[in-house]
């Protein structure tokens, strides 16, 4: 049977981990990659594996990841998220799987619950994700959300859309964590269309943010998903949004900033009570 290392990203996880790695007690190998934690998340993972690596927090994971994978020794690398669980059904699947040798890349359905209930529309469902795969088989981008980089000659496996083969994922738990995670990739996101010399357009910003109400809410059904397919249509629709509105920082402030700014006004008022 080929080794399988399991690979985990994390980030102030204390609340998942452990639940987490219970999943993978399966695996060969487990090896978790912390990227300055400020919780108790490094004495989790401590708890389940020696390969614990510490990675300079970038705000995003995909640097991390891509070191996370150089890491590993198996045959096999499985990835997966500190919010994701694995089912026994599933990992009965997986090992089947290679097993019988049936692919070098494994994409696997993903169920994501947001706001507390799994989401079946807009987007969301089955959400493929190629996490197990033949080491080499794969390359990674430093660029968040860059995706999987797969070998053109990779044989590959997609797991059928049905409920025991969902890998489960704990998105976000409300609103407020979906705009706290929103402000982070924004802020990355409008750094690299800034470095790419992406000028900010109105109308791209417009256009780009009503098509993605539109895929969400309309094409792909979101509306069955009643309030939170709504809801979370707009937000995604509002991510693009401030994603340009970041662009157009950028470019605006290109030689200053506000805090510039204010720090001239605010010496230009208080200069009148010296004189």
């Amino acid at each position: 049977m080929p080794t399988i290392s399991a690979v985990i990203n994390t980030r102030n996880e204390e609340r998942n981990l452990d639940s987490c790695l219970l999943c993978l007690n399966w695996c060969d190998e487990i090896i978790v990659v912390d990227m300055e934690s400020e919780d108790s998340t490094v004495n989790i993972a401590s708890k389940y594996t020696d390969n614990v690596f510490s990675f300079t927090k970038m705000g995003y994971v995909e640097p991390a990841r891509k070191f996370a994978v150089e890491q590993a020794s198996g045959d096999w690398i499985f990835i997966v998220d500190a919010d994701e669980l694995i089912s026994i059904t599933l990992r009965d699947k997986l090992l089947e799987s290679v097993e019988k040798n049936e692919a070098d890349v494994i994409h696997i359905p993903r169920k994501n619950y947001i706001m507390g209930e799994w989401i079946q529309h807009a987007g969301w469902w089955p959400d493929y994700q190629p996490r197990l795969f033949r080491k080499g088989m794969i390359d990674f981008t430093d660029q968040i959300h860059g995706g999987f980089k797969i070998n053109e000659k990779a044989k590959m496996v997609f797991l059928p859309a049905q409920d025991e083969n969902g890998m489960e994922h704990f998105n976000y738990y409300d609103a407020e964590h979906f705009i706290a995670k929103l402000n982070i990739y924004t802020n990355v996101e409008a750094k690299h269309l800034y470095d790419e010399q992406k000028k900010f357009i109105l109308k791209d910003m417009c256009i780009t943010s009503l098509r993605e109400f539109y895929n969400r809410y309309i094409k792909t059904k979101g509306y069955k998903d009643g309030y939170r397919g709504l809801f979370l249509s707009l937000m995604m629709g509002y991510y693009r949004i401030i994603t340009y509105i970041k662009l157009w920082e950028y470019w605006k402030y290109e030689d200053s900033s506000p805090e510039i700014n204010y720090k001239n006004l605010r010496e230009k008022i208080l200069k009148k009570y010296t004189e």
